[in-house]
């Protein structure tokens, strides 16, 4: 059966407890404990400085942002500040040999950081923590023992363009466009698994396939918008990440969509996908002022469908009808979406993939644009920016995993830690420390009983 909530939802609710039980375990430095891990994790980050001119050590630099950004601030002028403010709590958990580096050197670091390697060190962290704090969560997703169906992730891919990024009076047309990233992330944990920019000459379709190549995502159903509705990048998702998927079709794909369409479009058909065991769901709920209904169809009947076999592991076709209807009036709008499948031909479990794409764009761009401002920068350096950024998708899923802990929205959990940087920090960092080590975490679960 399927779970409602994420298991970062689990999670959260379950930390303002952990952190009454940390104090009770009586074990101190836990916040210095971890700062252990992030130096270990963080020497393997590549320094191409001039090292007989280096003042500040790279993993200070780095650990500087981290701290700046979790209190609150975005900009490179903004962390540089916090760190003159708050060097005495800094000094605990860095070395700050030359004291705080200016916010030019910051930003200069940040530019020459390789990007992989920073995100490498970052989701290895994140991975840590949830493969320790997820033993006591079910494992699956979804589970359908008849189907021989295990789904542990729903994992959501899609396009990031950063605003204001580009330089407008650039004779360059590569030094004019935005910044734009392609994102992966886990829907299930919030974590951003993976997160390039793509080159200006390029776009999101060839950075999918590539980016597939790098990840793992066995057990996991892959989401992408239609852009991504590529034969080569369905291929990619089960050969190289050993995936499935569920593609969203447009008018991209001309002849799929209009054969898709045409087929849930036959009334007689469409009753009986209905009448099939397992292949139709309807769901109704309330939503700001709104009455919403959603239907999934999804079948295997595909054999008709002329280019199957150029689909990898093609299975099923779905069907996605929403009706909104304004509460107390009789103005209804019909949203149609339909989808190429890897995935068994249950209502059920497509229900659950089609909803859980969404999860990037409210969960991930949102809270990047809202919570961290990332469209009213004035950096126009974008490797430095893309970098930045990949700090903030490590923070965000801070905040995330503290939100049932601190009762407040994301910008106010950020603003709370910025005004009390000394007493919220160690707290923060201990429960880090508890969720990354078995044991810590085992003897926390053995107090909770």
């Amino acid at each position: 059966m399927p779970k409602k909530d994420t298991k970062l939802e689990k999670l959260s609710e379950k930390i303002h407890i952990t952190v009454e039980e940390i104090r009770n375990l009586g074990v101190e430095n836990l916040d210095c404990m971890f700062m252990e891990i992030y130096v270990e994790q963080a020497a393997g980050l590549t320094d191409s400085r001039q090292q007989e001119k280096v003042k500040h050590p790279l993993k200070d630099v780095v650990g500087i942002v981290f701290f700046a950004v979790l209190a609150g601030n975005d900009e490179w002028t903004e962390i540089a500040d916090f760190a003159v403010d708050e060097k005495e709590t800094l000094q605990k958990y860095l070395e700050l040999p030359n004291g705080i580096p200016s916010h030019d050197t910051i930003q200069r670091v940040f530019f020459i950081l390789r990007s992989d390697e920073l995100q490498n060190t970052l989701v290895n962290i994140l991975v840590q923590l949830v493969s320790v704090a997820g033993k006591s969560l079910d494992e699956y997703l979804y589970r359908n023992d008849d189907l021989g169906c295990y789904i542990k992730d729903v994992v959501a891919a899609d396009g990031k363009e950063t605003h204001n990024t580009g330089k407008k009076d650039s004779a360059d047309a590569k030094d004019r466009r935005n910044l734009n990233e392609f994102n992966v992330m886990s829907t299930e944990w919030g974590i951003c698994l993976s997160s390039t920019r793509i080159d200006e000459k390029s776009n999101e379709i060839p950075e999918m396939q590539e980016v597939m190549g790098n990840l793992d995502l066995r057990g996991c159903v892959i989401t992408a918008d239609a852009l991504n509705t590529q034969k080569e990048t369905a291929r990619a998702i089960v050969k190289k990440a050993h995936g499935d998927y569920c593609l969203a079709l447009k008018e991209n794909q001309k002849t799929a969509y209009g054969e898709v369409k045409e087929y849930f479009g036959d009334e007689k058909l469409l009753k009986e996908t209905m009448a099939a065991d397992g292949k139709y769901l309807k769901e109704t709920e309330r939503e700001s002022g709104s009455i919403v209904t959603r239907e999934y169809f999804i079948t295997d009947d595909i054999k008709w469908f002329e280019d199957r076999k150029d689909w990898e592991k093609l299975s099923s076709i779905g069907y996605e009808r929403k009706r909104i209807t304004r509460t107390g009036t009789d103005n209804t709008v019909i949203e149609e979406r339909y989808f190429l499948c890897s995935i068994k031909p249950n209502a059920e479990l497509f229900s659950i993939v089609a909803r859980r794409h969404w999860n990037i764009e409210n969960n991930l761009h949102w809270a990047l644009d809202i919570v961290f401002r990332e469209d009213r920068l004035h950096s126009k350096e974008k490797n430095g920016i893309h970098n930045l950024g990949l700090i903030r998708r490590f923070v965000l899923f801070i905040i995330k995993l503290l939100k049932a802990y601190y009762h407040r929205s994301m910008k106010r959990i950020r603003s709370k830690i910025g005004r009390n940087l000394e007493t919220e920090i160690p707290v923060i960092l201990a429960v880090l420390k508890v969720l990354y080590d078995n044991d810590m975490m085992d003897a926390i679960d053995e107090l909770a009983k």
